[in-house]
């Protein structure tokens, strides 16, 4: 039964896909009418439950009666659909939302902090506050007095930028007002962490220490920092005296040099008195706080000026970033309690929180500046605002009501769709206050959430560039959350995407000179603090004003913060001026060679163009007959043109050889493709598809001229199948380039429909024969192009396959063979009709479907992929170029590589679709090293976009029915196959939900060897980071993992490839212009050594080489490696026709053993002087 159920599985989609495909067109209907779920409460969802259950049972009793008495008309079908599609859409929603539950609750148990270590860190708390209410109290010290007041050595006061040197007011350190627990340890959001946790604790100054005006010029952070060092001095041997060792330094808290607070570390000793709490992996965070209220806030609005420097202009910058650190300063244990009042009133706002924290930490944000400005603090602060309104006329976006996942996915929907920087949201924070939560559309181009209360802008830490990146992830968030084909739990929560060359397209390293410092006078520091934020700022401008369109976001950070700093140092030393651009480019507008401006008769607009520009802007007459400002750029090798629009701007703006101080790892992707040897080879870009399209027009011309033969059967189709018409093949199609293994290139060709072809397989090949020898007799007498005909064997046991070879007068060839309606049918009828060979006639089918029909369909879904996806075909390309160096390509089919590939364009989660070719080709390393394939299937939806548009039709995406079908195929395979040994990589789509298509001829150790390879090159990458050496690393072959290492000498095949030879002058090399007398002089004898190998010794050792030995950098010689198949080396009863060299096994009777010596000799013996020597691993 098993065996039956696995043939209909493999064999028979095409009735089930039918199927599914009408349930599809029945059920269609748009994603986003499941969010409308989110604005009603639970109690409304179970009544509208109970009653669609009800209707559900009624229709089912009506339509049971109705069934067998008559079919329903097309209206019927009509009236019906709406309705079908509204409840399967919202069964889908529903049963995704319960899974998704349960997946939450599983995660919060492994995210639970472990009771034993919270009962240790309160104790360590306690104390440490018992210490702080010991610490002598001192009064009124001048500067002069406070700075000597401390050993320089042991403790230094850390008073921000600048120093002070003058003052009239003086320093005093009275007991703190309070010591409170603040952030998510005290909220009890907090979740465990491999690196270990923070724990807050806020120290409110007293407020007779603070007079009103404190505010202003630094002085209440001036008297904070005093109190800070005087805590510290005491809190050391307080701590000493009563068993608590620790370690105490100063940082900076969420990278703002205004707020350095005291982190405290346990120390580890060998008296068992101390109270040692480093086992936990907590650290404590004293934030020395002001009270609340303590300066009127209406003095500390974004828009306000609260440092006096003496400048030229009367009107002094606002300073944002300095009046948000003092309200902040005061805030701390106020939105405590504004938050617990939000969790005690909302059941599922804990949960929420977690879960917004987790999805923040795996994209890298945070609520430090370098990490974006949102964390997990402003998660729960919008979350608690959207629980009071938040819409635009107040309404409610989130109700208490909710579950964990449905006030997840409403926070995030609102992050996506609702712009917080052109618009902003305003809340109140006054508990017990009734006024909703409003969103304004005229914001202040700075992304904002204004609390009316304390007068605070909550994201006061994020820029426009780390805002534009939270809602792009955000938007992909949503996306994956709206899928209710497939589970997406772990793209959403559990997997990282924090690697910054995966989540950009290009990625940039800036390293600013130190001249730049002297732009950062006395106006900039007010306005941006520290010279970290002005230039962050200024390069984002420049950027965003020079790239435009040609960008959909930016961020930049800097490389290495340095935050920590100990007590006897005023402020960090070792700063950085290193500084990370990363890009996500528009593949529609980031390749176009001109950029246009105002026109001609915008005076003021013009202007600034010019000035912005500079001598490379102009004045140009386009075809619609408009004059336009513009600027035209000329693309360079390899580089790609937004780089030299970068390049361009920073010397123009920011200095004028900052270029030289710019580095990128892309053009070092690029130049690892093959050049093709063609006349404008050198001014192509890596992404260009110009020898495409020059193959795929000699093809049209041949199918014209074939269609129009006289025949006696009309000429239905003739259908590509090959790689060069895909846009795949590794080497680009070059004209006459015999030596490339893709040379030739595959079509099928379907002749109008007949009754009269043969009823057995025999004799339909040869009436196939028969037709192609006319076509080929008719070819050579009346066209220029010439042909002849060669036997195929690709399929087993049928061995009367002919093929038509083409050589085009363009300098192409085609191997074209014929597929009839019988032939499907006649290879089925032989599956059906074996008994004993079932298994192996099934082999034969799936070649023959490999060849005549999945070959086309692929051709045909992957063509329309390449055009969308811009970077699809370079990426796949290097992605064949890496297999190739390890020796792995040619144990792959084409389709399989390209399916793979296409993994990380048409489902690219975490990340998002790739632009570049360093990013699509880092995103199928990284997806194939975490693949597990035993327990993974890899679905594919082969649509355009990943994006659900409402205007879309839904018909070619995959559906829930057609998913589960293909999910219940891969079950059946790995019941019958848990390990993987005879099926590892199952790859399906709606084409071919076998699964098994294109990767049922695999071996065992060649699929591990593909993961163990990408997953220590993406180790390698994260590690050593991108350069020239870690990419020559990964394209260099790992030989000492092999049995044996044949090297053997290989002819100069570059140019007959088609390659353009590295190093070489394009103007000495000329190109090909005729074909060889004779074409098989050219071709690769290494391959045919590996096909004899394969034919005389495949059953007992794998062989491995390269397959494009023309584009080997290894010069003269190149490598054929073994591994013998561990069943082979086995001890075996003797028999006749073993099949390999054999010897008898010493000290038994009867028994072989593998001769390993004798098949050396007899491999270099068939090698002949091919072999040049034979490596054998002891």
């Amino acid at each position: 039964m098993g065996k039956k159920r696995s043939a209909q599985v493999t064999f028979a989609p095409e009735v089930e896909e039918r199927e599914i495909e009408n349930v599809a067109y029945e059920n269609g209907g748009s994603q986003d009418e499941s969010d409308e779920e989110l604005d009603n409460g639970n109690e409304e969802e179970e009544e509208e439950e109970e009653e669609e259950e009800g209707k559900a049972q009624e229709e089912g009793k009506a339509d049971n009666n109705n069934k067998h008495t008559q079919r329903p008309t097309k209206k019927q079908k009509k009236q019906l659909s709406a309705q079908d599609i509204q409840v399967a859409r919202e069964t889908a929603e529903l049963f995704k939302s319960n899974i998704f539950k349960l997946q939450i609750d599983e995660l919060m148990k492994e995210l639970r902090i472990k009771e034993s270590n919270i009962h240790k860190i309160e104790k360590a708390l306690h104390r440490l506050h018992d210490l702080i209410t010991k610490i002598p109290p001192v009064s009124k010290l001048t500067l002069q007095q406070a700075e000597n007041h401390f050993n320089s050595k042991k403790v230094v006061i850390p008073f921000p930028d600048p120093k002070p040197t003058k003052l009239n007011y003086t320093f005093s350190y009275l007991p703190p007002e309070d010591v409170s627990l603040v952030g998510s340890f005290g909220l009890k959001t907090g979740i465990a962490q491999p690196q270990g946790s923070t724990i807050d604790v806020a120290i409110v100054m007293p407020r007779e220490l603070f007079q009103p005006k404190d505010y202003l010029n630094y002085r209440a952070l001036y008297k904070r920092a005093f109190y800070m060092a005087y805590l510290t001095e005491n809190l050391i041997p307080l701590s000493k005296k009563n068993n608590l060792p620790i370690k105490i330094t100063n940082h900076f808290l969420n990278d703002d040099i205004l707020t350095p607070v005291l982190r405290v570390e346990s120390i580890s000793t060998d008296n068992p008195e101390d109270l040692t709490f480093h086992k936990t992996k907590f650290s404590i965070n004293l934030i020395v706080s002001f009270p609340f209220g303590i300066f009127e806030n209406k003095k500390l609005l974004p828009d306000k000026n609260c440092i006096r420097v003496q400048a030229d202009t009367e009107d002094l910058p606002p300073t944002p970033l300095y009046n948000a650190a003092i309200l902040s300063l005061t805030s701390n244990d106020y939105y405590l309690k504004y938050l617990y009042t939000t969790k005690k009133s909302t059941e599922a706002f804990k949960d929420a929180c977690v879960l917004g924290r987790l999805w923040l930490k795996q994209r890298g944000f945070g609520s430090s500046i370098n990490e974006g400005g949102f964390g997990h603090f402003e998660f729960a602060i919008l979350m608690s605002a959207l629980l009071n309104g938040g819409g635009l006329n107040g309404n409610k976006i989130l109700l208490h009501g909710f579950s964990s996942y449905q006030l997840f996915k409403g926070l995030i929907k609102y992050l996506a769709t609702m712009d917080l920087n052109s618009g902003y949201l305003s809340f109140s924070s006054l508990i017990g206050e009734s006024s909703s939560s409003k969103y304004n559309s005229d914001g202040f181009n700075v992304p904002t959430i204004f609390d009316k209360n304390t007068k605070l802008n909550i994201l006061w830490k994020m820029t426009q560039a780390s805002y534009q990146t939270l809602q792009e992830q955000a938007k992909e968030s949503l996306n994956l959350l709206n899928d209710v084909v497939k589970d997406r739990f772990d793209p959403i929560l559990l997997q990282n995407s924090n690697f910054d060359h995966m989540k950009y397209d290009i990625v940039l390293n800036l390293s600013i000179p130190e001249e730049l410092n002297d732009s950062f006078g006395p106006l900039e520091k007010i306005s941006f603090i520290s010279f970290d934020n002005y230039i962050k700022n200024k390069i984002y401008k420049i950027l965003q004003k020079a790239l435009g369109d040609r960008i959909t976001s930016l961020f930049i950070k800097s490389e290495k913060v340095s935050n920590y700093f100990p007590i006897s140092k005023r402020k960090p030393t070792n700063t950085t001026n290193s500084y990370i651009i990363g890009l996500k480019l528009n593949p529609d507008e980031c390749d176009k060679l001109v950029t246009r401006g105002p026109n001609n008769d915008e005076q003021e607009l013009g202007l600034k163009f010019r000035s912005f520009w500079g001598s490379k802007a102009s004045l140009r007459r386009f075809k619609v007959g408009t004059i336009q400002h513009c600027v035209v750029w000329t693309p360079s090798d390899n580089e790609p043109l937004v780089l030299s629009i970068i390049k361009f701007a920073l010397d123009l703006h920011l200095h004028s050889e900052i270029s030289h101080h710019l580095s990128t790892e892309i053009t070092s992707f690029t130049s690892k493709l093959p050049l093709p040897l063609l006349p404008s080879a050198s001014n192509q870009v890596a992404s260009s598809s110009a020898s495409f399209t020059a193959l795929r027009s000699a093809f049209d011309n041949m199918n014209k001229i074939i269609t129009n033969l006289d025949l006696p059967l009309g000429v239905k189709s003739i259908s590509a199948a090959s790689t060069g018409l895909r846009f795949s093949s590794l080497l680009q199609p070059v004209p006459f380039a015999v030596s490339n293994p893709d040379f030739w290139n595959e079509v099928v060709l379907q002749f109008e429909t007949s009754t009269r072809w043969p009823d057995e397989l025999s004799s339909l090949e040869k009436t196939k024969t028969a037709f192609l020898l006319k076509i080929n007799e008719l070819l050579n007498n009346n066209t220029t192009y010439k042909s002849f005909i060669t036997k195929d064997d690709s399929i087993p046991f049928n061995e009367d396959i002919s093929l038509l070879n083409v050589l085009t007068p363009e300098g192409f060839g085609f191997k074209i063979r014929v597929l009839t309606e019988r032939d499907e049918v006649l290879y089925l009828r032989a599956v059906a009709n074996s008994e004993k060979q079932k298994a192996l006639m099934q082999d034969v089918y799936l070649k023959f479907n490999q060849k005549y029909i999945g070959a086309v369909k692929h051709t045909r879904t992957v063509t329309q992929l390449a055009h969308h996806f811009q970077f699809y075909s370079s990426t796949v390309r290097l992605f064949k170029l890496w297999l190739d160096s390890q020796l792995l390509l040619q144990h792959f089919t084409d389709e399989l590589i390209e399916l793979i590939a296409l993994k990380s364009f048409v489902d690219p989660a975490p990340y998002s679709v790739p632009h570049s070719l360093e990013n699509g080709f880092l995103q199928i390393l990284n997806f194939v090293a975490n693949w597990n394939w035993k327990e993974e299937s890899l679905v594919l939806d082969l649509v355009k976009s990943t994006v659900t548009d409402d205007d879309e039709k839904l018909n070619d995406k995959l559906t829930v029915q057609a998913y589960r079908v293909i999910e219940q195929n891969f079950e059946t395979i790995r019941s019958n196959d848990p390990s993987g040994i005879k099926t590892q990589f199952f790859v399906a789509s709606k084409e071919d939900p076998s699964g098994i298509l294109w990767s049922n001829q695999l071996a065992l150790p060649i699929s591990s060897r593909l993961t163990a390879l990408s997953r220590v090159a993406i180790q390698l990458i994260k590690k050593d980071g991108l350069s020239d050496a870690t990419l020559d690393l990964i394209f260099t072959p790992a030989l000492k993992d092999y049995d044996f290492v044949i090297n053997v000498k290989s002819a100069n095949l570059t140019t007959s490839s088609g390659v353009l030879p590295p190093n070489t002058f394009k103007n000495l090399i000329n190109p090909l212009t005729s074909f060889p007398d004779d074409i098989t002089t050219k071709y690769d004898l290494i391959q045919a050594y590996v096909d004899e190998l394969n034919k005389k010794f495949g059953n007992a050792i794998i062989f491995s080489s390269r397959k494009f030995t023309g584009i080997s950098e290894g010069g003269d010689s190149n490598y054929v490696t073994g591994i013998f198949v561990p069943m082979a080396l086995n001890k075996k009863k003797f028999r006749v026709n073993v099949g390999i060299n054999t010897k008898p096994v010493e000290d038994s009777t009867g028994e072989i053993v593998i001769n390993k010596e004798a098949i050396y000799n007899q491999m270099t013996l068939l090698g002949g002087d091919l072999v040049q020597s034979i490596k054998i691993r002891k």
